[in-house]
């Protein structure tokens, strides 16, 4: 068993990783690399550390992340903390001393016992909203077996549990491991062109696009299929009308469009990196409006509530209608 799981959030009170009031687990670790990830803290398969430098003032607190760093790997240049980050080990011991936050890690092991004490804190409110956990990431199947056992005893708990997923993992083990205790699947269709997906995500969508399939034709668990809107990427006519195909064929009536959110870059330049996919501003009503017609010229049916609808019916069906709720005519836009 993974004694530990490596996370880098927890938070509390969210409205928009499934029904009711969520504790949401964000989990390191992602086999994609995806241009424009929305959680570049949840890349890597290790802890981080992040520099705000607008937040640093080594003038005003005595440079102490200097003198606890064991590989002395920071040092100034202008007034600002410099990072060899070829030699920072993530060891987090300047970042425990930073008075201003500039310096934070990103990333930190947890156990079992832990995570399910700082979740079921909340327990009153999963019950009263009909809310519970999600687990996202990160891909949290790169934590497979930490994850069983998390889920496991959430459900013992009679807790309900979700998962965000970008849908590359090994299914023989997924169907043992998690499906079992699952209710709901988040599962990310991002780009139908296999050199694409390639290309702007670092992996063929082969096993995700079979994944899916399965999924949905196991019939289990409510599959919800949500689509990235990244300009120019994954909003052409073509990718859109695609992926809307690939539903058709599987069965399903129903997607949720996500519109880009720009607040990623900021959060990669602080861990060090470098963006590949730059867009600053957030997607223009034309543009989403454009990427709900592309869907509504493929096969899918043209009626469209709100997110928050559909959430509201999955939260107030009995459990046998679920699946039927999930895979209904209804285009879900989160607009």
């Amino acid at each position: 068993m993974q004694k530990q799981a490596l996370i880098f959030d927890i938070k509390r009170d969210c409205s928009e990783d499934g029904p009711g009031i969520r504790t949401t687990v964000f989990f390191k670790g992602c086999p994609l690399s995806c241009v424009w990830c929305q959680n570049p803290e949840g890349k890597e398969k290790h802890a981080e550390l992040s520099y705000n430098a607008a937040a640093c003032h080594p003038e005003q607190c005595g440079k102490t992340c200097l003198d606890v760093c064991p590989e002395n790997c920071l040092s100034l240049l202008d007034d600002k903390v410099q990072i060899d980050r070829d030699v920072c080990t993530s060891c987090s011991k300047c970042s425990e001393v930073c008075p201003t936050g500039a310096l934070e890690a990103s990333g930190y092991w947890i156990g079992l016992d832990d995570l399910l004490y700082r979740v079921l804190i909340d327990k009153p409110f999963y019950s009263s909203s009909g809310g519970g956990v999600t687990l996202s990431g990160g891909e949290v199947t790169q934590q497979m077996e930490f994850a069983h056992h998390f889920l496991k005893a959430l459900k013992q708990e009679g807790i309900h549990t979700a998962i965000e997923t970008s849908g590359f993992f090994n299914y023989r083990r997924f169907s043992e491991k998690l499906l079992p205790w699952l209710d709901l699947i988040y599962f990310d269709l991002k780009l139908i062109d296999d050199a694409e997906s390639r290309k702007y995500t670092g992996q063929s969508n082969r096993l995700i696009l079979e994944n899916f399939s399965k999924l949905v034709a196991d019939g289990r668990v409510a599959v919800i299929p949500r689509v990235p809107l990244i300009p120019g990427i994954t909003t052409s006519e073509e990718n859109l009308q695609g992926i809307a195909d690939f539903l058709a064929i599987n069965g399903v009536d129903a997607a949720t469009l996500l519109p880009y959110n720009p607040l990623w870059s900021d959060k990669a330049v602080k861990l060090g990196k470098m963006p590949k996919y730059q867009r600053n501003g957030f997607m223009t009503e034309q543009e989403k409006e454009a990427c709900v017609k592309a869907f509504q010229l493929s096969h899918l049916g043209k009626h469209i509530v709100t997110h928050k609808s559909w959430i509201s019916a999955l939260r107030s069906a009995p459990q046998m209608l679920r699946q039927n709720l999930a895979l209904s005519a209804i285009q879900s836009i989160r607009f």
